[in-house]
């Protein structure tokens, strides 16, 4: 004899069901609760960081994760990350705020920077001379840089011009000499010593042969900045630099200075990332980072990489402990914690699998 589907309407076995897959889902929130505070916390995040870290040594890079895969990651985190509104409202405020500490440090340079490593650094550009001779000759294919070249000579030769006619003249009768001299160029151009007439003369002189004035100054910077005087000089500005409170070499800028110098520098960033992050320069350079990466460390088993990139594992485990404890007991105050956690794992327990296994047989 069967049961009718008044009798099996009535059956309390679904509900029973319902009912113990409801008690079990209250008692994994508990345990996983349990689990999230103080102690027992700490100690699961050692084990499970360890246990992943054991997994991971038998696993090389070059195994798991495919180049192309990072790269276009890198160039996601680069677009959106630098390009972000937050990083653009925090150049300006983060730029003031290492201004004022920097503004506050007492230290002499000398105890920040190594005197050892300036020392190196300008013994090796120094002996950059292609790289120098290539600046120069570069400078003298300038339009603005052979005009600012001769504007500087015809103004040095007017400014000497004038200081020997106001010496000469206190000589008696040297004078009159030049009076004699200044009207016979006046009845050619006249054009008075010192006066703007001069300037002009020199500086149209100097425009007519500025490749030459230009190409002859480089001529004479590479004869003069050798490699003995160019390093003297340097470490002796260096040592001078150096003496003087990190503070007092920083203040010679103000905060608006400095704010508005890295606005400006944030502004030229974003033009330059909004136009090659996807398919750019600037993909390419992220590119050719994570290929290099990847060449020094493809056989490397993931374990690994860590320490190879400057992490260790006992510091993770402590930084979780530092950071994750204070967002946990917010959000379990709250009852927010517990509401995530039941959402995770209802679904599990209201399943039709784990249904039909707990219903009585």
């Amino acid at each position: 004899m069967t049961d009718s589907p008044a009798d099996a309407a009535a059956d309390p076995a679904p509900d029973r069901t319902a009912a113990l897959a409801g008690r079990l889902l209250d008692a994994q929130v508990a345990w996983v609760l349990d689990q999230l505070d103080g102690e027992r916390f700490a100690e699961a995040v050692a084990g499970d960081v360890g246990t992943v870290l054991d997994l991971a040594s038998g696993l090389r890079l070059a195994e798991v994760v495919d180049v192309a895969d990072v790269q276009a990651v890198a160039r996601r985190v680069v677009r959106d990350v630098t390009g972000s509104p937050t990083v653009e409202r925090l150049a300006g405020p983060g730029a003031a705020a290492v201004h004022s500490v920097l503004v506050a440090e007492e230290a002499p340079l000398g105890e920040v920077v190594a005197r050892e490593d300036v020392d190196a650094l300008v013994t090796h550009a120094v002996a950059l001379h292609d790289v120098r001779d290539r600046v120069l000759d570069r400078l003298a294919d300038s339009p603005a840089t052979v005009a600012l070249t001769s504007g500087f000579v015809s103004r040095v030769v007017t400014d000497v011009l004038t200081q020997n006619r106001a010496r000469a003249e206190k000589v008696p009768g040297v004078s009159s000499l030049l009076s004699l001299g200044s009207g016979a160029v006046s009845k050619v151009g006249r054009v008075s010593v010192g006066g703007s007439q001069l300037d002009r003369l020199l500086g149209d002189a100097m425009g007519a042969g500025a490749q030459f004035t230009m190409r002859r100054t480089t001529a004479i910077v590479r004869e003069l900045v050798t490699d003995a005087t160019l390093h003297e000089v340097a470490m002796e500005l260096w040592d001078l630099a150096a003496e003087q409170p990190v503070g007092s070499l920083v203040s010679v800028l103000d905060e608006d200075e400095v704010v508005d110098l890295a606005e400006r520098l944030r502004v030229l960033v974003a033009g330059v990332l909004a136009g090659g992050v996807d398919d750019g320069l600037v993909a390419r350079v992220v590119d050719a980072c994570v290929a290099a990466f990847f060449e020094q460390h493809a056989e490397h088993d993931l374990a690994s990489l860590l320490p190879a990139i400057g992490l260790d594992r006992d510091d993770l485990v402590a930084d979780v402990r530092r950071l994750a404890p204070p967002v946990l007991d917010a959000l379990r105050a709250d009852g927010r914690l517990e509401r995530a956690v039941r959402e995770r794992l209802a679904p599990f327990w209201t399943s039709e699998d784990v249904r039909s296994l707990l219903a009585p047989s």
